[in-house]
């Protein structure tokens, strides 16, 4: 069950995937659709290359050109897009901190994930996450954490 992801950068779906004819140098509709179900099904966990082309039963090599000619990008570039997309429903659907849902969906921690969240859509997570849930606050940056203490220096001055 994939719902729609509210983030801008292109991802690949399952139906993008499958070309209506036949490609000579790229994988066949069931071996794409095995290889990005069990993506989907591992976002969370390490997944190398190697491992992809493993449940294909094909080279590394020849995995990574076939599936870059049928995808339309390379393997490690549709995980990223597939964590980041996941990760973004995520942010809009819950108040689950930010740490927690990076190791949720395969980044190593906080930093990696805001570090390719920013090179892959041009702002930092918890900014995107204010811009793109209902309680936005007008300034993206004003934590609401922040704003108790806030409130209590000013009462108590």
């Amino acid at each position: 069950m994939q719902t729609a992801s509210p983030i801008s950068i292109p991802i690949p779906a399952h139906g993008a995937c499958r070309p209506l004819q036949p490609v000579h140098g790229g994988l066949p509709r069931w071996q794409v659709k095995r290889v990005t179900d069990y993506i989907d099904a591992n976002l969370g966990a390490t997944l190398r290359t190697a491992s992809l082309a493993a449940t294909l039963g094909l080279s590394v090599s020849h995995f990574t050109r076939a599936f870059k000619h049928s995808v339309g990008v390379p393997p490690r570039v549709y995980v990223i897009r597939r964590r980041l997309a996941a990760a973004c429903a995520e942010m809009v659907n819950s108040t689950t901190p930010l740490t927690t849902i990076a190791h949720a969906h395969g980044f190593c921690d906080q930093s990696h994930f805001t570090r390719t969240f920013h090179e892959t859509i041009g702002l930092s997570p918890h900014v995107w996450r204010c811009l793109h849930t209902r309680s936005a606050a007008a300034d993206p940056y004003a934590s609401e954490q922040k704003r108790p203490l806030e409130l209590a220096i000013v009462e108590t001055a």
